[in-house]
């Protein structure tokens, strides 16, 4: 039998869940699962089964601290710099049609 190791309760980090990673980010859960499933998410720490996902504070904080800000989604910026170049849809069917 393997000896059992004492941590300081100072080196004992708290294990996040969905709700609680989205309250810290601001967002709502379904949106910490999307990004999950998305890769945008880090993979857990722990995963004790399919459906109990948990994180270190250390791990999110790092997520938090190097994601995108509000308004930063890099999707629509391809799509700008596609439309710029003249790679993306054209001025006929666009929505600059539509409104021209």
């Amino acid at each position: 039998m393997s000896p059992i190791v004492k941590e300081p309760i100072d080196n004992i980090e708290p294990l996040l869940d969905y709700t609680d990673i989205a309250e810290l980010a601001g967002i709502s859960p379904s949106t910490v699962r999307a990004y999950r499933s998305s890769g945008h998410l880090p993979r857990p720490d722990i995963q004790t089964s399919p459906r109990r996902s948990r994180w270190k504070l250390s791990t999110v904080r790092t997520w938090l601290e190097n994601r995108p800000g509000v308004g930063a989604r890099t999707d629509l910026q391809r799509k700008r710099e596609q439309t710029e170049v003249g790679d993306g849809p054209g001025e006929e069917g666009g929505l600059s049609a539509a409104v021209a």
